[in-house]
């Protein structure tokens, strides 16, 4: 019997996809690294059916590929040696809110759209990301270590506890939600704990593995109130230098909630809407760094936290450092401050081409993490990569996420292009792989290694390390079925 009569009597003949144009548009994504072969589609509708997916392919030896939902952008859906794609995205129930914890149950398919609209109701605002896609997975985003806007270190690890097929096709729980009989009533642990009963630290294999150990099918994440009132303050610098050490100065002092750096291409990125007349405007009006902080109150005096909160930043500011300049808005956009604080709170809308793609079609993502004193260093190795590939400079965007009250950041550039001139594509691709290879020279920490010129810098360099995982490899997925030809694998 060939695998797709298997695959039918497990899933049913309707969600066995296999037309040219399915295959085609599961084949690429959004970034430019080149298409894959697939055999085809399945999409399921609950962990029982990846599980039966995955044991039938260990026994068929096929390759199987995970993919979470509507959009991807770093090549890691995408099938190196074949095989099956795994659909996930029709999985997308949101099980439980729970307001007593500020938790949320859901499943792996949930996007930040419908994830972010269902909390919002309640009262309550999920900790996003930058403007996430709408049709991105919520868990797949914090497995694959994306950074939240919020820099508080009680919000730095999202999601808590998770449930994923192995690919043996073992089921596993992580963290407290690993009790039998989790969430059922009378049982005293409630998931919100990412360490034990029992050994810790699976949870830290499976993010970034990027599918390769097994399919994670649902997540349970952190929710937060909405603020009462929040004020947004932008601090503008003309180098990225002069933002550094005021903004580790605001957040030892644990002011703000939300708090970022960008250069003036992706601000005016984020905040155009008429394409391309603004962008060009507001690029030229935009100073060439900001940093925006958002405080916010909760219902308990919000008032009074807002005051003490901008008296401390504005006495950091014109004691430290009186020549930069801190404003309530920002030139050319109306209301900067209440426009970009109520964005944070959501998704990019779904009416609106995503702001990432807005200004040549596509964009391909450069993120590492260092520490916010050794970004300057980096700004000038991805000048001189562009320069020989003939991008300039002014084009790149970048931006600054601080982590945990500024212990590390988050680095990301940006290289946008027109997805549908291959020629312009192979030069970014050759650009990606020259930009990544000499700011890891520099001492980038690669904890996403996207692509395969990533991968495979950080994994020949790594060596003892990737041993290590190949072998932790052999006991999850001992017949390589997991999306082979990625990372180390």
């Amino acid at each position: 019997m060939a695998i797709k009569d298997d695959l039918k009597a497990i899933v049913g003949a309707g969600n066995v996809l296999d037309s040219p144009d399915v295959i085609a548009s599961y084949s690429k994504d959004c970034s430019v690294e080149p298409p894959g072969k697939v055999t085809c589609v399945v999409r399921t509708k609950d962990a029982h059916e990846v599980q039966k997916i995955i044991k039938l392919a260990n026994k068929r030896k096929v390759a199987v590929v995970p993919r979470s939902s509507g959009v991807h952008f770093h090549g890691n859906a995408i099938p190196r040696k074949g095989g099956i794609i795994l659909d996930l995205a029709g999985m997308n129930s949101i099980k439980e809110i729970d307001e007593a914890n500020l938790l949320a149950h859901l499943e792996v398919g949930v996007t930040w759209e419908q994830f972010q609209n269902a909390v919002l109701a309640k009262g309550y605002r999920s900790v996003l990301p930058l403007l996430p896609h709408p049709q991105r997975s919520v868990v797949m985003d914090w497995l694959e270590r994306e950074q939240p806007v919020v820099q508080v270190h009680e919000y730095s690890e999202p999601l808590l506890c998770m449930q994923l097929i192995w690919g043996s096709g073992e089921e596993f729980v992580t963290g407290s939600a690993s009790i039998n009989n989790f969430r059922e009533e009378g049982c005293l642990t409630d998931g919100v704990s990412p360490q034990g009963p029992g050994p810790i630290g699976f949870d830290r294999l499976i993010h970034g593995s990027q599918g390769t150990l097994g399919a994670v099918t649902w997540g349970i994440v952190h929710l937060q109130p909405l603020p009462t009132i929040t004020k947004t303050k932008f601090i503008t610098t003309s180098k990225v230098e002069d933002a550094i050490e005021p903004l580790y100065k605001i957040l030892r002092r644990r002011i703000g909630y939300e708090c970022l750096l960008l250069n003036n291409t992706s601000l005016a990125t984020i905040l155009a809407d008429k394409w391309p007349a603004q962008f060009a405007e507001l690029k030229a009006k935009l100073p060439a760094w900001t940093a925006i902080l958002v405080i916010g109150a909760l219902k308990r005096r919000p008032e009074e936290r807002i005051a003490y909160q901008v008296e401390a930043l504005d006495e950091i500011m014109k004691s430290n450092f009186p020549g930069i300049k801190v404003l309530d808005t920002l030139p050319g956009v109306a209301k900067a401050g209440e426009k970009i604080s109520e964005m944070l709170l959501r998704p990019w809308p779904k009416n609106k081409t995503y702001w990432k793609h807005a200004y040549k079609g596509s964009c391909q993502d450069l993120v590492f993490m260092t520490t916010l004193e050794r970004v300057q260093s980096f700004i000038p190795a991805i000048n001189q990569v562009a320069a020989k590939y003939q991008y300039p400079a002014g084009d790149i965007g970048c931006y600054v996420q601080p982590v945990e009250n500024g212990r590390a950041c988050q680095l990301e550039f940006n290289f946008y292009f027109n997805p549908k001139d291959e020629a312009e594509v192979a030069r970014i691709r050759e650009l990606y792989a020259a930009a990544a290879a000499a700011v890891f020279k520099k001492g980038a920490w690669f904890n996403r290694p996207y692509g395969s010129a990533v991968a495979d810098i950080i994994y020949k360099k790594y060596a003892t390390y990737a041993a290590t995982a190949k072998r932790f490899k052999k006991y999850a997925d001992p017949n390589n079925i997991m999306n082979p030809g990625n990372l180390c694998f």
